[in-house]
């Protein structure tokens, strides 16, 4: 896999790097370049799913970046105007992800790529999917969202770990009450982590301004969507969605559903047929 490390800056004066692959074989008609975004706590070098994709997009002839956001990792020291901050998974403010996919977009750009694909697993897919909604980039042609989480707090409301969910975010407020937002805090809910108080407040809180199901219609190029059989079955951090998903009217111009037999979250041993249907999807929009 031919490549190079590359960094950007983000217009609030982050740093993030990231891999530049080089694109092998016939340019594609529909894209000359993809970004790849990693999901909760992940980063450019460390997923074998994001990888692969990576390579494949790059075997069809787009130069590749898989880039870090500011949500790298469990916590992160990067730069900021030349000065050292904490950040990651654990701290990040999601909404600022706008700012990260559009230096990625940018820096695309500036090597002469007008026509960019968004691609993102998990959390990343959710980046991909908001940034596009509310602050969309022209470059920006298509959008493939591997698994995103659907954070919604009716639903969580709605299932049998209710109980738990609503007593962290009492534990939560109380927290961010007492100006102690940063504090890390041990959570189950939706999965066991550790987690910022406020960080917390803000994914999996009331508002649900990341569940991507309130704005998916904001967004107006081809998205494909794509899930694992096993994980709409039995993930616990996608109750309903699979009911809530038969019930919604997607625009079929704009909108492409896909469901992978028997593969979990991290596609372990299925990341040959989510490869072959992004293709066949990619084919799909010359």
């Amino acid at each position: 896999m031919r490549g190079e490390l590359v960094s950007t800056i983000t217009e609030d004066r982050l740093r993030l790097n990231g891999f530049l692959l080089d694109p092998e074989g016939t340019p594609a008609p529909y894209a000359s370049a993809a970004l790849i975004l990693h999901g909760l706590a992940g980063n450019f070098y460390s997923s074998p799913l994001l990888t692969e994709i990576a390579s494949r997009f790059s075997r069809l002839g787009l130069a590749a970046v898989l880039g870090n956001t500011r949500g790298h990792d469990f916590l992160n020291w990067t730069l900021r105007g030349g000065r050292t901050i904490t950040l990651g998974a654990a701290l990040e403010d999601v909404a600022e992800c706008v700012h990260d996919v559009r230096a990625w977009v940018q820096f695309l750009a500036r090597q002469g790529h007008r026509r960019v694909l968004v691609a993102g697993h998990s959390l990343g897919a959710i980046k991909a999917l908001y940034a596009q909604a509310w602050k969309p980039a022209s470059e920006v042609v298509g959008l493939v969202a591997v698994s995103p989480t659907r954070l919604s707090p009716q639903q969580f409301r709605a299932s049998p770990a209710a109980e738990v969910y609503q007593r962290t975010l009492a534990e939560v407020d109380a927290l961010v009450a007492a100006g102690e937002g940063e504090r890390l805090m041990k959570v189950d809910f939706p999965f066991p982590t550790w987690i910022g108080a406020a960080a917390y407040r803000q994914k999996y809180g009331a508002e649900g301004r990341f569940d991507w199901l309130g704005f998916i219609d904001r967004i107006e190029v081809p998205t494909a969507i794509i899930f694992g059989q096993r994980e709409l079955d039995e993930n616990p951090a996608f109750i309903g969605l699979a009911a809530t998903l038969d019930q919604t009217a997607f625009n079929p111009r704009l909108i492409h559903r896909e469901i992978i037999p028997d593969a979990d979250h991290f596609y372990i041993a299925r990341i040959d047929p989510l490869c072959e249907r992004i293709e066949a999807w990619l084919a799909s929009q010359r």
